[in-house]
């Protein structure tokens, strides 16, 4: 990998000279050219129509065709959640190549998002969402999803450090010039209700202010499941048409439900008894378990000239987890036959996030050539506390459970009361310039890492310090005006929390390679792109430690594939949205006394897929009917590292019919018409679980508008 790092090095020097230097030009002879005035008109940003996008700033902090960046970019329109009528970030997620969302039922108190085979992680707004709590799944408060695939350390670092697999940036809601109230109430399968509002209101010519919420309460497939959750977003613009403006977002939300560990392997995709696919693993009258959150995040945008801005965000926020449940710990019966060893436990926890970042945006001329510069810094840190109780319950029956012992609180400690505190902190300076069907993206970041995890019960401290300096190169050449090809190149770095180490941690580190075409021909856009990723001291469990509690920096994978997105605004009235993607990730040196070099990582399908097709029958006014459909589908995956158990492939269909009349609205859902019984790899849990997936579900959506 080092002389990969001084390859890319010498790359990115070389693109920031050319950059500066075009057509031969001597540096000392260009001369800066004031542009002309860009006018940016309302707050609501025009990035194309339907489910067509053709703009996002996830990848680069500035306004950027997706032609002209030199990455995998993938956007879910808010048309397109409406049509489908999403529930869960899982399902939104089906609309991109290469990505597992985390099973709704799944506690919001960890991440189990994948893309590209490996973790992903939350954004809201661009800065980072730490362990997603409260109501993971909110949807009202959301405006659109910004998908950005693989390492990206030059501008998202907070957390922990750089996200592995990729970033998916909530883009949240925020106040409009015109008013207007909306109401709205969703009823569904398992006794879904979700009464919601959205409310936008102009309080005077330079304030503007909105807030949405919603409330959810419903029951589940699995017995005993009952979720109550909900979210609460007001934000308010100061300033606005003016060359200062403040942004405040508040944001509130709480998530309460038994807490789900889905199935063992054994009793469901193997072995030679049948656990019941809706069987809850626990005692039916368990205390919920609960998650909560609450931010405050103030975004400043100052317009210096024409030419020169800055942007400047700052979000505090307080989380809050209790997890309750009585547990097993194997994929096999560990107790005889069909039997497993049955435990209490209690794992209470609360974190304090801290965010900053700024960065200053300028539009620069040498000669012809237009450069758009961003130079900034960050700075992050979360504090965690967080203990672990467990107890021994009893042994229960899966195959025939009865008699489930009473959960009681817990008082052995299983992990030490902890307090982890993990700062990152970064200077970053990048440059976009244009020359002729070049667009070149170049950055580099000085990235500093430090983690402390510090552990009362253990009598142990681990500690984390690392500086680095993180390249990232890209750039598209436009074949012509509607095609382009791209290749880019980035690194990363990252901390693990939650992680005791039987020796000097270290960080784990990572490199993207991606080459592709994307294309827009206005009615067809979309992007082909083939990736290889690999990440070096993956945490595993050290073989040593006989109480299996420790890890050891020796992990190595790997992700490499071919993924396919599109948009097809078909004749008029059809629209189209098609993913699929070819996925290989594996371990590249075996786990000590674990899996081999060469298996496959959990939860991961080689193949995947969905298609949506859309009919709009609506008139001018917009009144009038639309029609939806389409599949989602994935190959088998395996549920456990050591590749012991998989599920099978499976594919699912959806509908959806709705018909507007003046302000009101009224959508039909259908999910998996068939009512299929297919099985999940529910990679969030222990050693991995098998999560049953939810049978046909059918909702009705009704909003209305003042």
């Amino acid at each position: 990998m080092e002389h990969q790092r001084h390859l890319v090095l010498i790359l990115i020097a070389s693109a920031f000279f050319c950059s500066f230097n075009v057509h031969g030009e001597d540096a000392s002879s260009s001369q800066a050219v004031l542009l002309e005035t860009l006018s940016v008109e309302g707050v609501k940003e025009n990035k194309g129509e339907g489910y067509r996008v053709t703009e996002s700033s996830s990848a680069t902090r500035t306004d950027t065709p997706l032609l002209e960046t030199p990455q995998s970019i993938q956007v879910i329109s808010q048309e397109v959640l409406a049509d489908q009528v999403v529930t869960s970030f899982s399902e939104a997620l089906n609309n991109v190549s290469g990505a597992q969302g985390s099973t709704p039922l799944q506690t919001p108190a960890f991440e189990s998002t994948i893309l590209r085979g490996f973790p992903a992680e939350y954004y809201r707004d661009g800065i980072t969402n730490y362990i997603n709590t409260g109501d993971a799944n909110a949807m009202s408060g959301v405006e659109r999803i910004e998908v950005l695939k693989g390492p990206n350390a030059i501008l998202y670092g907070g957390g922990v450090g750089t996200p592995l697999g990729g970033v998916v940036n909530i883009v949240s809601k925020k106040p409009e010039e015109e008013d207007f109230t909306t109401f709205a109430i969703k009823l569904g399968s398992n006794g879904y209700l979700e009464p919601s509002f959205d409310i936008n209101k102009v309080l005077s010519d330079g304030v503007l202010f909105r807030t949405n919420a919603s409330y959810v309460q419903s029951y589940s497939d699995v017995d005993v499941i009952e979720t109550d959750r909900y979210s609460f977003s007001p934000s308010m613009i100061i300033g606005h048409h003016s060359d200062t403006r403040l942004t405040i977002d508040a944001y509130i939300s709480k998530w309460q439900q038994q807490e789900y560990q889905g199935l063992p392997a054994t009793g469901t995709v193997t072995g030679d008894f049948k656990i019941d696919r809706d069987l809850y693993i626990g005692d039916p009258d368990i205390p919920d378990s609960s998650t909560s959150t609450r931010k405050l995040t103030f975004k400043l945008e100052q317009d210096f000239n024409n030419n020169w801005s800055n942007t400047t965000q700052f979000r505090y926020g307080e989380n809050e987890v209790e997890q309750i449940t009585q547990i097993i710990f194997s994929n096999t019966p560990d107790a005889g036959d069909s039997s497993w060893y049955l435990y209490n436990s209690y794992v209470p926890g609360e974190q304090r996030e801290y965010a900053l970042n700024s960065s200053f945006e300028g539009n620069i001329m040498t000669g012809s050539v237009l450069h758009t510069l961003l130079i900034g810094g960050d700075y992050s840190r979360i504090e965690d506390y967080s203990v672990m109780y467990m107890d021994y319950a009893g042994i229960i029956d899966l195959d025939n459970p009865d008699n489930w012992p009473s959960w009681t609180m817990p008082s052995s400690l299983l992990m030490g009361e902890g307090n982890g505190y993990y700062t990152t902190t970064g200077v970053f300076i990048q440059t976009q310039s244009s020359v002729d069907k070049w667009h070149v993206l170049g950055g580099l970041r000085l990235a500093h890492l430090e983690t402390i995890y510090d552990s009362e019960g253990y009598s142990r401290k681990d500690t984390l310090a690392e500086t680095r300096l993180l390249p990232r190169l890209g750039v598209v050449y436009e074949i012509t005006d509607r095609l382009g090809v791209f290749a880019n190149y980035s690194e990363g770095m990252k901390a693990n929390a939650f992680t005791f180490y039987s020796e000097a941690p270290e960080p784990e580190y990572s490199d993207q390679f991606e080459l592709g075409v994307k294309f827009d021909t206005g009615t067809l856009s979309g992007s082909l792109a083939a990736f290889y990723i690999q990440r070096e001291n993956v945490p595993v469990t050290d073989p040593d430690d006989a109480t299996y509690l420790t890890s050891i920096t020796e992990g190595m994978q790997r992700s490499q594939g071919v993924e396919v997105d599109l948009v097809w605004q078909l004749v008029e009235g059809w629209s189209l949205i098609a993913n699929y993607a070819f996925t290989d990730a594996v371990l590249t040196e075996d786990i000590p006394n674990g899996a081999e070099a060469g298996s496959k990582l959990a939860g991961v399908p080689s193949h995947s897929g969905s298609l949506w097709v859309n009919y709009d029958m609506t008139q001018a006014n917009g009144n009038g009917w639309r029609f939806g459909g389409g599949i989602n589908t994935a190959s088998s995956s395996f549920v456990d590292q050591a590749n012991l158990y998989k599920t099978d492939g499976y594919w699912v269909a959806n509908t959806s019919a709705s018909y507007k009349y003046n302000d009101t609205k009224l959508t039909l859902a259908i999910k998996n018409i068939m009512g299929k019984d297919y099985d999940l790899a529910f990679y969030g849990y222990l050693d991995g679980r098998v999560a049953p997936a939810t049978g046909r579900q059918f909702f009705i959506n009704v909003t209305h508008s003042l």
